[in-house]
């Protein structure tokens, strides 16, 4: 291609043309080894001169700061039989953090199966207690961090709560968010900060309260009920549609210098399209100028310093009955300093000219286009399993690059979720529709953070439960399965074991862009995942060709 095709080509691709550069392939996936959890190695400092209680936790959102990369866990555990990490608090905070010193271990060519650098995990000075992140909210189980970033100067994390709002009306429910007084909830009511709240059709269910608030007297208001989004493309006037819409609330706050598990919380977003985010910073871009843009993460406050967000309004879709999880796009500026403003700007679409044009409000906020490949904006996610999602600039590509999917078990619970087991929860009884697949990792790549993204291409299977040894399964994987017995297959995590046919799948993946280095005549990329059996978070390499 001449230098003006190219030139041409690429500018369509920013625009959201149809005649994009060639998308990166995915080349060979290594699994490092265990990272963080069952059967990784304890950093020195967490070994003593107080052995830290430890045995277990997921996610691992990761960002620079000063030199080290931190990360940020989900809900963590003292034992192999769950409990919680800080005794003092109880199980109102068990999400915990971590951290590697970049200068220690900065050449990610050396990583390799019995050479993983060790994460100092974060530990009660003067005692064998983990630290609990702490943003001044309850934050038990399925509250967790859902993502971090720095302006160089300090330290911002967001944080997953599940906790709707109720209303009698639209106008008390922000962005454009509508009230449905046909919801109701079951657990504690939405305005109660500890406990989870999980919204319900009235009527429904026995447990099901119809009315969500109450007045200043303590009684229940009629009619009220829950915030939603009849826009998202999870949406649907069915029970389980009107549920999934749930706007809930995400924290933003500020950490503290000083005792790095406490964090302030600065801002109460209430979404529903961005529920599950990913997000990064850069250094610079102007929406009226989108070509001149500096998509390396931001190193220090600048007035054209942005925070990038993309959401998805779920975990996991049915695209068997239209609700699929779109992907969607806002940014807002990199908080410079204390009193910050949280404004984010959704992705509305492309003007005639290929710009991308904002919206301040959520509920005009566009679905991406997902396939690169057709004519027109393709909004349907093709997975079923998204599970969290990352998207990292990699710089030697010159593209964004998203990791994202896994699997999910479908193994019955009783008494309730005699269906799909974990999966139900999420899908209701729709969960005997979802696609589950081989468990594995995609990819997509893209231009241009609106998009368009190319079609998904799978990183690593993680196997078919149905076939013993499959994928990750076999001796010397990663996740469990009850019929692989050798002395390298994977152990079992005994804690709230439900099923003895209990098995492992893949989730949350999350690129470590600090370790993206080119490789041959493409790029190796670091990531970390995270398994349910064994409850862990591992470590992978892959290489991606231009």
């Amino acid at each position: 291609m001449s230098k003006i095709g190219a030139t041409v080509a690429a500018l369509l691709a920013l625009a959201g043309g149809s005649a994009a550069l060639a998308a990166p392939s995915v080349g060979k996936t290594t699994v490092l080894g265990p990272f963080v959890g069952v059967q990784a190695k304890l950093h020195p400092d967490n070994v003593s001169p107080n052995p830290i209680r430890f045995y277990g936790t997921d996610l691992g959102f990761s960002y620079q700061y000063k030199g080290q990369l931190q990360f940020l866990f989900g809900d963590t555990m003292a034992t192999e039989q769950g409990e919680p990490i800080e005794a003092s608090t109880g199980r109102l905070h068990e999400d915990s953090f971590g951290s590697v010193d970049l200068a220690a271990a900065g050449d990610p060519s050396k990583f390799a199966p019995g050479n993983v650098p060790l994460i100092r995990l974060g530990q009660n000075p003067g005692s064998s207690e983990m630290a609990a992140i702490d943003p001044g909210h309850a934050m038990e189980g399925f509250k967790t961090p859902v993502g971090g970033f720095s302006n160089g100067l300090q330290e911002f994390g967001l944080f997953f709560t599940y906790k709707p709002r109720g209303c009698t009306s639209d106008e008390q429910c922000p962005d454009g968010l509508q009230c449905d007084t046909g919801l109701g909830y079951i657990g504690q009511p939405p305005s109660a900060d500890e406990g989870h709240t999980f919204g319900c059709v009235d009527g429904s269910l026995p447990q099901c309260v119809a009315d969500t608030l109450t007045d200043a007297q303590g009684q229940a208001v009629p009619d009220s009920g829950l915030c939603v989004d009849r826009g998202s493309t999870y949406y649907a006037d069915t029970p389980i549609g009107r549920v999934g819409a749930l706007g809930v609330r995400l924290l933003v706050g500020t950490r503290d210098p000083d005792v790095p598990k406490r964090y302030t919380t600065d801002h109460i977003w209430l979404t529903s399209r961005f529920m599950n985010p990913s997000v990064r910073t850069v250094r610079h871009f102007d929406p009226a100028h989108p070509d001149a843009s500096d998509f390396r993460p931001a190193t220090a406050p600048a007035p054209t310093a942005r925070v990038f967000v993309w959401g998805r309004p779920g975990f996991d879709g049915v695209n068997a009955t239209g609700r699929t999880l779109g992907q969607y796009f806002a940014w807002a500026d990199l908080p410079a300093g204390p009193g910050y403003d949280w404004k984010l700007h959704y992705f509305t679409g492309l003007d005639e000219q290929g710009r991308p044009r904002f919206s301040d409000e959520e509920t005009e906020a566009a679905a991406l286009d997902l396939d690169s490949t057709r004519d027109g904006v393709q909004p349907a996610e093709a997975l079923d399993i998204v599970n969290q999602v990352s998207i990292a600039w990699v710089e030697p590509l010159r593209k964004w690059i998203m990791f994202y999917g896994g699997g999910m078990s479908t193994l019955p619970i009783a008494p309730a979720l005699t269906l799909c087991g974990v999966l139900q929860v999420f899908t209701g009884p729709e969960c005997t529709q979802v696609k589950v697949g081989d468990g594995g990792f995609y990819m997509r790549s893209a231009d241009a953070p609106w998009g368009p993204w190319t079609p998904p291409q799978e990183v690593i299977a993680g196997g078919d439960p149905a076939v013993p040894g499959s994928g990750q399964y076999g001796a010397g994987g990663m996740l469990r399965h009850p019929d692989c017995t050798e002395s390298n297959c994977a152990p079992h995590t005994v804690a709230r074991d439900v099923n003895p046919g209990e098995y492992g799948f893949f989730y949350s993946a999350n690129i470590i862009e600090q370790w993206t280095r080119p490789a041959g005549n493409g790029v190796d990329l670091i990531w970390n995942a995270s398994t349910w059996d064994p409850y862990r978070v591992i470590l992978l390499r892959t290489h991606i060709d231009p």
